[in-house]
């Protein structure tokens, strides 16, 4: 008794402590190593935790610890075989044409699947379960498949496989190779190209008796990718990240071996594809940039930022897109191939006929391009999160027409051998149509909606059925998840840790997982041997019917009298009243609901003691009836549209408190924003209250509880500004220079969840002499992830690929945090008890800053702008020429006038 007992793995691994009430006498109780003790829970009188899979119980009063045999009999329900379809997995996972363009090649959920696009048998390929295959590709052929196959094995491998069904022909392994990226087979012959994580292009030929992979090239400024064969496998194209910021499309020889730089990029060149007829190579290039005016805020982006471009491959080769027939090329002996004239080649680049944009694939016809563009659209107010839909335009190799939004909506596209049959995908449907065949013969059933068939050519997946066994599929998932973290971890050595020793003292742990959920647990018990953060794992399929979301109302309720099994309103959330998903559905006009109104009934259904939460369920985005009571006046039915969320809301309603908070504890000198997230939307948040509270003297920017991103340096730089004078002008008065930029001086808040990129900027607000950071030590997670990987079931699990190396403390943030400068704790009652206290000493803080600040010093309205004397000799420009000379002693003026460049 009088002891408080927890869990702690301050020592290396999780143990069982206890210590007096005011932390005193820490004592340890039990001595694991290697896995976890965890979930500790108690009755009063004795605690039970578990430990790899096994209950165990201690009894305080004796110091006993033993473990608890439990016989469970789970349903197994989730272990049992499983059948799908591929459209109704929602685990489509690629496909491909044949060469012929008569058969389709594709995997759903791990398996390999080739069929005809309409009609005709399913043929599965490979082993039954417990192998995951990949980017499946025909080989030239047509009678062969190639795809990537990962196991239980540590290492992944390149699996050859019968067009006609069965097991796997040869293998090719890849043990020390990496992950695969990329692959695609050559279109004569059996030879494979593929690119990994570990930056290298590799080719094998699987035709060999003992198939051995060789190394064209590797880059050290990122990966490999866009592979791309010319029409007789002689060739490979691809693109090369040439340093951080460019990257050009090359080209290997493949009987040499010989690589050669096939564009110069004035920054990011791209998606190199081959003309069918070994004539031109085309490409997507960031060149030309179209600058574009923000709207809200004074800065210049290029949104469009890419266009499409042919580079002629021999010096005879003739121009295109300029009206002028493009002939069929000509051969003097049809086997001499496709040629390439490396010497100019970088020269003879013509744009095609298309603005600049963005681009997300090319395919070649024999004559004409297809490009894939996703437009930039404003984002729809239902579902702001969602993609623009790509569109495909068709442009003549020789006339150059364009014809816009050939076909709509796509996600992908993919052409046969030859160029003349065209795959494409939008969402899980695929479809197969000839590629160049006229618009009027595609939109008619354009729709995605429209059924499968010959007629429309969107093809039946419905016949593709994917059988399954859970547990054979969960080890194959533990291992790729154990795989990519070897891959992907931002050191080599995994910071000293025996990974493979890691991955044998909790394989055995899977035998005993029934569950989906358990795998999870499993994961992050892997996840969590690295010691450093962001090594996440979520989503997959856990196989539990969803009834619709959980709807709201956007109020909070009376406590002091949710007892008597009435609920009455409190509070109406605020939020955004304009905005429908970040406002309370109670606060729309003539819903006219108010503290102190009770809801009697949704949809006819009186509130019971749990609250109204149980008649919302399933609701969310659907009108209901709200019948409302309200003293003195007779009962009233209103529909509202049950939100989804409220938690957009509350937070804007919280953000506003602590504005409101700012501006009467300062009388009205200092400004408040607050950041959430390092993401484009806590970007604009961000945004949005910056350019409001600049004319304030001082400024609160609070990080708390902002869980990162990466956009912190956009932050930064606006907060780095600073005002060094001023223009005036006759009516508008004086206006600041730079125009936005603070006024005066800061202060940063920070807090134990301010994680990641947060923590990144508070570190640097402080390196950069920005302000104050007052608070508490941060989360201390700073080593970031590029989520991008997913197992079988659309599980994604994160990597820990790059370790931030800050001035002033290299990697040591992580698991540390940013100390404050200023040490302001707050009691888990929290500021529900009264003001916010880091806030509150943020503010007394600027008020004493603000007492030493002085603004730069700038002329009094009315002062005639400075002069500056011309020089009568004009200086030399480089190169020895000289500009044609002024008259002496001219004078021009400094001011409004001489800078303004706007229209």
């Amino acid at each position: 008794g009088g002891r408080v007992y927890f869990l702690s793995d301050h020592d290396g691994t999780g143990n069982l402590y206890s210590c007096l009430p005011d932390g005193s006498d820490l004592t340890r109780h039990t001595a694991h190593r290697g896995l976890y003790a965890r979930g500790l829970t108690g009755d009063g009188r004795r605690l039970v935790y578990h430990r790899g899979a096994r209950l165990r119980l201690f009894d305080p009063a004796t110091g006993e610890d033993r473990p608890i045999d439990v016989e469970l009999l789970p349903s197994g329900v989730q272990h049992e075989r499983r059948i799908l379809t591929a459209t109704a997995t929602g685990h489509l996972d690629g496909a491909r044409l044949s060469p012929q363009g008569d058969r389709l090649a594709l995997a759903a959920r791990g398996k390999a699947f080739t069929l005809a696009p309409w009609h005709g048998p399913v043929r599965r390929h490979g082993a039954a379960d417990g192998v995951r295959y990949r980017l499946p590709r025909w080989l030239a052929d047509g009678r062969r498949l190639v795809a990537v196959a990962g196991d239980e094995r540590p290492d992944e491998r390149l699996a050859l496989l019968p067009a006609a069904g069965g097991a796997e022909l040869a293998r090719v392994s890849l043990e020390e190779f990496g992950y695969v990226t990329a692959i695609e087979a050559a279109p004569a012959g059996g030879r494979v190209a593929f690119a990994t994580n570990r930056q290298q292009l590799w080719t094998v030929d699987t035709d060999a008796p003992e198939p051995s992979p060789r190394l064209l090239d590797s880059s050290p400024h990122g990966r490999i990718d866009d592979l791309a064969w010319s029409p007789d496998g002689r060739w490979l194209a691809y693109t090369f990240p040439e340093t951080l910021r460019t990257t050009a499309v090359r080209v290997a020889e493949i009987a040499t071996g010989k690589v050669h730089r096939i564009t110069e990029p004035v920054l990011r060149d791209s998606l190199p594809v081959f003309d069918p007829l070994g004539r031109y190579l085309y490409f997507v290039g960031q060149r030309d940039l179209a600058p574009e005016h923000d709207q809200v805020q004074f800065d210049i982006g290029f949104p469009f930022g890419a266009r499409p471009y042919a580079v002629l491959l021999t010096a005879d080769a003739p121009v295109p897109f300029t009206g002028v027939p493009v002939p069929p090329r000509e051969e003097a002996d049809p086997d001499a191939g496709v040629r390439i004239d490396i010497d100019g080649i970088e020269r003879r680049v013509v744009p095609l006929p298309m603005p600049q944009g963005r681009y997300a694939a090319l395919a070649a016809l024999p004559g004409a391009v297809l490009l894939l563009g996703v437009p930039l659209l404003p984002p729809h107010p239902d579902t702001p999160a969602s993609e623009p839909e790509g569109r495909v335009t068709l442009v003549d190799l020789a006339t150059g027409e364009v014809v816009e939004d050939y076909l709509h909506p796509v996600d992908e596209i993919d052409t046969d051998s030859t160029g003349t049959t065209l795959l494409y995908r939008h969402n899980h449907r695929l479809r197969v149509v000839p590629a160049g065949a006229p618009r009027a013969d595609l939109e008619d059933f354009d729709n995605h909606l429209a059924p499968p068939g010959r007629e429309t050519g969107w093809v039946d997946l419905d016949r593709v059925i994917v059988p399954f066994r859970p547990a054979a599929e969960w080890r194959q998932m533990f291992r790729e998840a154990w795989r990519l973290q070897r891959e992907s971890f931002w050191n080599a050595d995994m910071d000293g840790m025996d990974w493979h020793a890691v991955y044998d003292r909790y394989r055995p742990l899977l035998d005993r997982v029934a569950t989906r959920a358990e795998l999870s647990d499993l994961l992050w018990e892997l996840h969590g041997e690295l010691a450093t953060s962001h090594a996440y794992e979520r989503g997959g399929d856990y196989g539990s019917p969803s009834g619709g979301d959980q709807g709201f109302l956007g109020v909070d309720w009376d406590p002091t009298r949710g007892r008597s099994g009435r609920w009455w309103v409190a509070r109406v959330l605020c939020g955004a009243p304009w905005d429908p998903t970040a406002g309370s559905p109670c606060d729309r006009p003539g819903a006219d609901i108010r503290p102190g109104d009770e809801i009697a009934a949704i949809d006819g259904r009186p509130v019971g003691p749990l609250g109204p939460g149980e008649l919302l369920a399933g609701l969310a985005g659907r009108e209901v009836e709200l019948t409302i009571r309200r003293p003195g006046v007779p009962l009233r039915r209103v529909v509202v549209r049950a939100s989804r969320s409220e938690d957009r809301a509350r937070y804007l309603d919280w953000v506003a408190a602590n504005q409101r908070f700012v501006e009467e504890a300062s009388g009205g000198r200092l400004a408040y924003l607050h950041v959430p997230d390092m993401y484009r939307a806590g970007y604009a948040d961000f945004i949005r209250q910056f350019l409001a509270g600049l004319d304030r003297e001082g400024l609160v920017v609070d990080i708390r509880y902002n869980g990162g991103g990466q956009v912190s340096p956009m932050v930064l730089d606006r907060l780095s500004r600073r005002r060094v004078g001023a223009e005036h002008s006759r009516w508008s008065g004086r206006v600041p220079y730079p125009l936005e930029a603070p006024r005066g001086p800061m202060v940063a808040l920070l807090n134990e969840q301010t994680g990641s990129d947060g923590e990144i900027f508070c570190h640097t607000f402080r390196e950069l002499g920005l302000g104050l950071l007052v608070g508490t030590r941060t989360w201390g997670g700073t080593v970031a992830t590029w989520p991008r990987h997913e197992l079988v079931d659309d599980t994604v699990t994160t990597q820990p690929e790059f370790c931030y190396h800050l001035s002033g403390v290299g990697p040591g943030l992580e698991n540390h945090g940013v100390e404050p400068d200023i040490v302001v704790e707050v009691a888990p009652s929290g500021p529900v008890a009264g003001p916010d206290p880091q806030l509150a000493e943020a503010v007394r803080r600027l008020l004493v800053d603000l007492g030493g600040h002085t603004e730069p010093e700038v002329p009094a309205v009315g002062t005639a702008p400075a002069t500056v004397p011309v020089p009568a000799e004009p200086m030399p420009l480089p190169g020895g020429d000289t500009p044609a000379a002024g008259p002496a002693g001219e004078e021009y003026r400094l001011g409004r006038a001489a800078r303004r460049e706007e229209p």
